[in-house]
């Protein structure tokens, strides 16, 4: 390596070692997976331990292709026992051999002492060919009702919990996706709607329990659908909503949908997006 080569390599660590901890916390490791965040403990002594701090962890299948099973939940259990800062972020992407394997109400229980913001989670089997049906879907349990600071929660492929009766409402959170919820009904969906009363995005697909949508919100803007189901039916009672997203599976499904719902004046846009 020439002279050159080297002064620049130095030049940039000078400049990457003069950054203040919250300017690498907050524009750098927010912005690279987990995997990324702990390789770069190893580029100085002051970075060692900096991995503890991150508020956003993000596990993405991409950095686990040739990880085992069990390692790759020995990672995540390991960042979650670490973490000595408040979860802004946690977004739990993977794929396993065995989706049951994945200890996930032990991750959010972690992830609600943490304060825990927003969360995506998606637990799907390492081969493509393989599809998640009731024996083998990611249950979640109740300790999502733990997470009294969640803004957004965004599940796929992982089935809701029955509410605790004790439970009042998730008072913060303003954003539910649900897709691919095998036991999510017209009750359950009723249920969840009642203790989430600030929400104002919303979005529902692949949840082929559901035969009688009915949404009730007095904060909903934005509605987001996938139509799979020629026969759903659908109810809408929310006096703020601005937009609605149709994702359609079906044949004209989507304008069968939106057939004698009532146009609210605060509605701006529809959009049927066709997958045909």
């Amino acid at each position: 390596m020439g002279m050159t080569r080297l002064m620049a390599r130095a030049s940039a660590t000078d400049r990457l070692s003069a950054l203040s901890d919250d300017v690498l916390l907050d524009h750098i490791f927010t912005k690279i997976s987990y995997t990324d965040v702990i390789r770069s403990s190893i580029l100085s002594q002051r970075w060692r331990f900096l991995w503890r701090k991150t508020p956003i962890l993000k596990f993405c299948r991409q950095d686990f292709e040739k990880q085992k099973d069990d390692r790759i939940l020995a990672i995540i259990n390991n960042a979650l026992l670490h973490l000595d800062a408040r979860l802004l972020y946690f977004n739990l992407r993977i794929a396993l051999d065995d989706p049951k394997a994945a200890d996930i109400n032990t991750w959010i229980r972690l992830a609600a002492e943490k304060k825990v913001e927003r969360m995506e989670l998606h637990i799907s089997y390492r081969d493509p060919n393989r599809t998640l049906n009731a024996s083998t879907i990611v249950e979640l349990g109740e300790t999502v009702f733990r997470c009294e600071n969640l803004t957004a929660l965004v599940l796929k492929s992982i089935n809701l919990p029955m509410i605790p009766n004790n439970f009042g409402v998730f008072r913060s959170l303003k954003k539910l996706y649900c897709w691919g919820n095998l036991n999510l009904d017209d009750a359950m969906f009723e249920q969840f709607m009642a203790v989430c009363p600030h929400l104002r995005n919303l979005g529902i697909g692949g949840c082929r329990g559901l035969r009688n949508l009915i949404i009730r919100s007095s904060n909903l803007m934005y509605l987001q659908l996938t139509v799979l189901s020629p026969g759903l039916s659908l109810q809408i009672a929310c006096p703020r909503l601005t937009e609605i997203s149709l994702i359609d599976w079906g044949p004209c499904s989507g304008l069968k949908l939106l057939q004698g719902i009532s146009r609210s004046e605060s509605i701006k846009r529809i959009i049927i997006h066709s997958m045909l």
